[in-house]
């Protein structure tokens, strides 16, 4: 099976990552541009991104329900992220929603790769 899902999904985790360490250093440097809802969505967004690591690996060994987890996770996730970056009053800072408008790309090339039949073929073929 294509590695493509799992290098996507490591570079979501990153994207994760770096959401955490920036709102940890602008709470310290700038606390105006950091609010409780940018903690909890960057520390949802963090473990949400190691769980979808983990499906990956299932789905590297053609397992259907990470297939079905890890899609679903990237339309929902495309749509909700969308909805946060586009609408002018979100409760989140600029900074955040351009950070999240990179994720939502991921998940969206995430869907995309997901829903090819190369994918699907192998995930079919484990069955």
């Amino acid at each position: 099976m294509t590695t493509t899902p799992l290098r996507l999904l490591q570079l979501f985790t990153l994207l994760s990552a770096g959401l955490i360490a920036a709102t940890a250093v602008l709470s310290i440097t700038d606390p105006a541009a950091v609010n409780a809802l940018v903690w909890i969505r960057a520390a949802g967004l963090l473990v949400l991104a190691l769980f979808s690591l983990r499906w990956a690996a299932q789905l590297g060994r053609g397992s259907r329900g990470a297939y079905r987890r890890l899609l679903w996770i990237s339309i929902a996730g495309s749509l909700g992220i969308a909805a946060l970056a586009l609408l002018p009053d979100s409760p989140y800072p600029l900074w955040v929603r351009i950070e999240q408008a990179v994720q939502g790309l991921v998940l969206v090339a995430l869907a995309v790769t997901l829903l090819s039949r190369q994918v699907r073929r192998a995930v079919e073929a484990a069955r």
